[in-house]
C-alpha cells in the first residue's frame, strides 16, 4: 500500500482532533484495526472508508480510496481534489462554455458513426473537455457533501429539494 494512503487516513483523523481510540469507538471498529489501516498493514474495505468519511466529516476519503486503492477505481474514477465553491463554480462555467464551443465539432465527428484518422484529435479534445466537466461536477458534489457533513448546509432541506427536483 502506498505511503500516501497511510498518511491520508491518519491525517484526516488528526484533522478532526480525534485520538485513534476515540475514532475507532465512533466507527465501532477495533483500535488495532484502525492502527493497521493507518500504518498500511491492512488494506481498508469500502465499508471502512465509508465509516471514516462519516466519522471524520471527510467525504473526500471515498474518492481518494476509489481513485488510489480500488483496482477498478484506479482506472475509472478520476481524482477529485478539494477546492472552494467559488473556484468550482468558475471552473464549471468555463468548462460548460468549452463544451458549447465543441458541440458542432462533436456532431460532425460522430454523426456518421465512424471516427476517421483526421477526426481523432477533435475527438480527444472533446473527450478531455467532457472529462474535465465530469470531474468539476464531482468536485461540486464533494463540496456540497462536505458542507452537509459539517452542518453548513441543511441536509434535510437539501435531500428534500433534491428529491423534489428529481421527481419532477
Amino acid at each position: 500500500m502506498a505511503s500516501r494512503a497511510i498518511s491520508e487516513y491518519r491525517k484526516k483523523r488528526k484533522d478532526t482532533g480525534l485520538s485513534r481510540e476515540a475514532a475507532a469507538e465512533i466507527m465501532n471498529m477495533s483500535d488495532d484495526k484502525l492502527e493497521r489501516i493507518e500504518n498500511g498493514k491492512q488494506k481498508p474495505t469500502a465499508q471502512d472508508i465509508s465509516l471514516m468519511a462519516k466519522a471524520y466529516c471527510s467525504p473526500e476519503l471515498c474518492n481518494y480510496y476509489c481513485h488510489n486503492e480500488c483496482e477498478i477505481g484506479e482506472k475509472y474514477v478520476p481524482e477529485v481534489l478539494e477546492t472552494n465553491l467559488p473556484s468550482i463554480t468558475l471552473q464549471l462555467l468555463d468548462t460548460i462554455y468549452k463544451v458549447n464551443d465543441l458541440e458542432k465539432i462533436l456532431v460532425n465527428v460522430t454523426a456518421d458513426g465512424k471516427i476517421d484518422d483526421d477526426e481523432i484529435e477533435d475527438l480527444v479534445k472533446i473527450q478531455g473537455t467532457l472529462e474535465k466537466l465530469s470531474v468539476t461536477i464531482e468536485a461540486l458534489q464533494l463540496c456540497v457533501e462536505k458542507k452537509m457533513a459539517n452542518g453548513e448546509i441543511n441536509k434535510d432541506k437539501y435531500v428534500k429539494a433534491h428529491k423534489a427536483y428529481i421527481n419532477g
